[in-house]
């Protein structure tokens, strides 16, 4: 009688099938987590604090928060707020100008207090020699930017909420579909293998 050694689960030569599958399963796996975390940081998180994103367009707080990277600021909207939250080495937020919708993103180098017990504030750009021409005062002020992440302001800009919240859905069912297909894989890994340990008796 001859004897024979049965090859390892899969074709007859004893390669396994699917092997491009299991190399691109961590990467995959990665990447989708990837994107999920920075829909929860970009997204969830600052939606559940009541943060507002706002895209750094130019490099005057470079290199702490380089052009292109999305500030999330927490609104200050009261003296009391103001006075609580805001304070020398803070970022803040701010119209320059009480008439212009124009924003900017500074940090504090000073604070005083106005002839009416109201704070104001002295900002300068990280990476600016001198601090910016103008006190900003209370009503200024639109919040303290609480982090930051680097690189994607220009795309989130770019995406309404609506987009945003078809691409989160769009992760999620693709996190879902790969669970399934990992499931199903390992249900066939053991199948092969009863199969081969059976063929073995």
């Amino acid at each position: 009688m001859t004897s024979t050694t049965p090859s390892e689960p899969g074709t007859e030569d004893g390669r396994r099938p699917g092997a491009l599958g299991r190399v691109l399963r961590w990467p995959l796996l990665v990447l989708l987590v990837v994107l999920c975390l920075v829909l929860v940081v970009t997204v969830a998180y600052p939606r559940a604090r009541g943060y507002v994103p706002l895209t750094i367009l130019s490099g005057s707080m470079e290199p702490t928060y380089p052009a292109g990277s999305q500030v999330f600021v927490e609104p200050v909207e009261t003296v009391e707020e103001a006075e609580e939250k805001i304070g020398v080495g803070t970022t803040i937020t701010f119209m320059p100008y009480p008439d212009d919708p124009t924003l900017v993103t500074h940090r504090v180098v000073e604070v005083s207090y106005g002839t009416d017990g109201k704070p104001r504030y002295t900002t300068q750009g990280d990476a600016n020699e001198t601090p910016d021409e103008t006190e900003i005062g209370q009503q200024q002020a639109r919040g303290v930017v609480r982090y930051h992440v680097p690189w994607i302001g220009h795309v989130a800009s770019s995406m309404d909420a609506e987009r945003k919240g078809l691409l989160a859905t769009g992760l999620a069912v693709a996190l879902f579909a790969y669970a399934l297909w990992n499931l199903g894989s390992a249900a066939r890994d053991r199948r092969r293998h009863q199969a081969v340990s059976d063929d073995a008796d």
